[in-house]
């Protein structure tokens, strides 16, 4: 009897993390996280094409270039007809000095921050017209390892450019979640 009990006792545990880890799941779904893998975008809705155009710059911005890889990896990447459209009407680098060393005078602290805007439109109806995101970095300078701390910043917008592309994937899902809303709700 008391075998039995205690796998009763083990069934119910298990049961119960089962129950933990979905209330889990559904609260994150609630409050607006989406897992890396799923589509940001609407129903029926395959492909996207992202935009980039500066006369002045060769290649794509890593913000750019992280959003194609993305969406080519979830197999999402379209041509210039695809049905959705991504237009990165501009990317902005920016750097300013936080702090000063008492020691030398020189920079001792930096922050960095990337702006972008961008436009969205799915069969040709804009649904996000001048949306702008942007993150803000800070790095540390020491005077006698600049090289390094150059090192450091460009590790840093590279993290910017991926979080980058991820909020703005993210504010396009947002997006998106209305569109299937009205939709469902007109049809």
């Amino acid at each position: 009897m008391t075998g039995h009990a205690s796998f009763s006792a083990a069934a119910a545990a298990r049961h119960a993390v089962w129950v933990l880890a979905v209330l889990a799941l559904c609260a994150l779904a609630g409050c607006g996280f989406h897992l890396q893998g799923a589509s940001p975008l609407p129903k029926g809705i395959s492909s996207m094409y992202v935009s980039y155009h500066d006369n002045y710059r060769v290649g794509d911005p890593p913000v750019v270039a992280a959003l194609k890889q993305r969406l080519r990896r979830q197999h999402l990447l379209g041509d210039a007809d695809a049905p959705a459209q991504l237009d990165i009407v501009n990317v902005e680098n920016s750097q300013r000095v936080v702090s000063v060393s008492p020691v030398d005078g020189n920079a001792a602290e930096y922050a960095v921050t990337t702006q972008v805007v961008f436009n969205y439109s799915v069969n040709g109806a804009e649904q996000l017209s001048g949306a702008t995101l942007s993150t803000t970095r800070n790095y540390s300078v020491s005077a006698n390892q600049r090289l390094s701390s150059e090192g450091e910043r460009d590790e840093l917008l590279k993290g910017m450019q991926q979080d980058l592309a991820n909020l703005i994937l993210e504010r396009i899902a947002q997006a998106n979640q209305k569109l299937d809303t009205s939709s469902q709700a007109g049809g």
